[in-house]
């Protein structure tokens, strides 16, 4: 078990709660921003099944978009332009028959659960 108690001498900005086991399923931590603890709840992605006939930059994109990036903070996170990614939306949202990204956040993550049920 990682401890994070200033007073033990531990990193006072992260802390696993016990009994949390890395290798498996969901983490709870906590890291201390401005001065307060924040509770933060990390889950394991199931394996995706990207949309028929996208590219790997594609699912570099649509990753980002799971995450809940608009397309700005996508474009700022990849270095591109807004444009270009506009454009990559359009073209994922097309091979996924989709036409949002609620829509293809929907669509993700409905796939995932059917795989695993």
């Amino acid at each position: 078990m990682t401890t994070s108690d200033p007073k033990d001498g531990g990193d006072p900005a992260e802390s696993t709660v016990p009994g949390a086991d890395p290798e498996a399923g969901p983490r709870v931590s906590r890291i201390r921003v401005g001065g307060e603890d924040i509770v933060v709840l990390s889950v394991p992605l199931p394996s995706l099944q990207y949309p028929e006939g996208t590219t790997p930059a594609e699912h570099e994109i649509i990753e980002l978009v799971l995450q809940g990036l608009t397309a700005k903070e996508i474009s700022e996170e990849r270095g591109a332009s807004l444009r270009t990614v506009t454009t990559q939306l359009g073209t994922i949202f097309r091979k996924a028959g989709v036409n949002s990204q609620a829509e293809l956040i929907a669509i993700m993550t409905d796939g995932a659960r059917t795989e695993d049920s």
